[in-house]
């Protein structure tokens, strides 16, 4: 069966037929590509590079209305928009896909680490599932994840009482450079500690820090888990904050979900957040058997991380493996300073533990442009809209639209593509 006919059985399966021509032209269906004046348009999506379109799929979730309704893709002019905490989030852009603007630090450190240089090309779904033989688990259908793990970071039979994973929000590679040497921090306490060091990209854009943290939680892509930024329409309802209230939960179960199942809820489980879309990192009650995070504490602005509350409650203290997930939104330099007190407490308390340090990535953004929500728009996140639904609902393609029409402060398009977002679902047709 042909291209375009395995398309036109799609479209039909999925009732599209009657959509604008331009979701027709995805697939070039019948003669909609053909034009007897001028060359088709090229179809939304399908314009961009390949290993853009990869990303941008890896990072959307077509079911539930997870993903925004209606996207698009920065020009030469970079777009941010703001998700909370002072984070500003690049949209996908050609400048932004490559795995040098992506790359984020990600170290393992403990006695359970067999000391190196982790190797190129990781992604941060491979945490979580490099963490499991230190926490005595095997995490059952493998398949549902795209993460495995990092070989040979993990000493054989090693394992850890304690695992403490610290997410470094919006921070990159390259906001270290000037503090380390071939990624390894220079640091008085990294002195004499076994660690292996390196980077890792999230795999998906945009780099949403909610997004990246449930996949680093997960050991899945936002394709798998379906949490793609810090706000998800629960459903056909409002757009809320992801791991809210009245939110939905991930697709699949986090590191800390199948850690609380397997010892029957005798792991100990902690969250230090500074917003609510840490939890992505610990996860809670995905099995519905009651909240697995046992003790959790919010960070406000300007405090300083403190894990002894956490130790003297036991975390580390048996032969139970425990996990506490810390999600740090500050700079660069106050992130690595709250990482030296917590790696200083922990190893001082607990010998044995394992330190785990993941950025979710930035992009070198300058003289970027905050994005405008074009009419009809209920919520902006970074990479798209969702489209009010209420009352004075308007059709995705005219926000699209609305999006394709803004400008940049030269004048040129701000965007170089925007599309409904059922248009990724077909990019493999492109």
């Amino acid at each position: 069966m042909g291209t375009g006919r395995r398309l036109a059985v799609l479209l039909l399966a999925f009732g599209l037929i009657g959509l604008p021509a331009a979701a027709m032209r995805i697939g070039c269906v019948g003669e909609s590509c053909r034009s007897t004046a001028v060359a088709a348009t090229p179809a939304p999506f399908c314009s961009l590079p390949a290993d853009l379109r990869a990303l941008i799929s890896a990072g959307t979730y077509p079911e539930g209305g997870r993903s925004p309704d209606a996207m698009a893709v920065a020009s030469s002019t970079p777009v941010v928009t703001d998700v909370g905490g002072g984070v500003d989030v690049p949209w996908p852009s050609v400048a932004g896909a490559t795995r040098s603007e992506m790359a984020a630090p990600l170290w393992f450190v403990g006695r359970g680490i067999r000391a190196g240089k982790l190797p190129a090309d990781l992604t941060l779904d491979q945490v979580a599932p490099t963490l499991e033989p230190l926490l005595g688990l095997q995490r059952a259908h493998p398949d549902v994840r795209s993460g495995t793990a990092i070989p040979d970071v993990v000493e054989p039979g090693a394992t850890s009482p304690l695992v403490v994973l610290i997410v470094w929000k919006g921070i990159g590679e390259g906001d270290l450079a000037s503090r380390t040497v071939h990624g390894v921090m220079q640091a008085p306490y990294l002195q004499g500690v076994r660690m292996a060091a390196g980077s890792a990209t999230a795999g998906s854009l945009p780099l949403d820090p909610t997004a990246v943290e449930a996949t680093i939680g997960t050991g899945g892509l936002p394709s798998q888990h379906g949490i793609t930024g810090t706000k998800v329409r629960n459903g056909p309802g409002h757009v809320v904050p992801a791991f809210g209230p009245h939110s939905s939960q991930p697709v699949i179960a986090t590191l800390g979900d199948d850690l609380d199942r397997a010892t029957i809820g005798r792991s100990r489980i902690g969250l230090i957040a500074s917003s609510v879309g840490d939890t992505a990192l610990t996860g809670d009650d995905w099995y519905d058997d009651g909240p697995i995070v046992d003790r959790a504490v919010r960070l406000t602005k300007g405090t300083t991380v403190d894990i002894s509350s956490f130790l003297a409650s036991g975390w580390g203290a048996d032969d139970v493996p425990d996990l506490l997930a810390i999600g740090l939104s500050g700079s660069s330099a106050d992130d690595e300073r709250a990482f030296g007190e917590v790696d200083a407490q922990v190893l001082r308390a607990v010998p044995d533990a394992t330190l785990v340090v993941a950025g979710t990535g930035s992009l070198a953004v300058k003289h970027a442009v905050t994005a405008v929500a074009p009419a009809g728009t209920d919520t902006l996140v970074a990479g798209g809209a969702f489209v009010d639904q209420g009352s004075t609902a308007v059709p995705t393609q005219q926000v699209v639209d609305a999006l394709h029409a803004q400008t940049a402060p030269d004048g040129s398009p701000l965007y170089l593509d925007a599309f409904a977002s059922y248009a990724v679902q077909f990019g493999r047709y492109c």
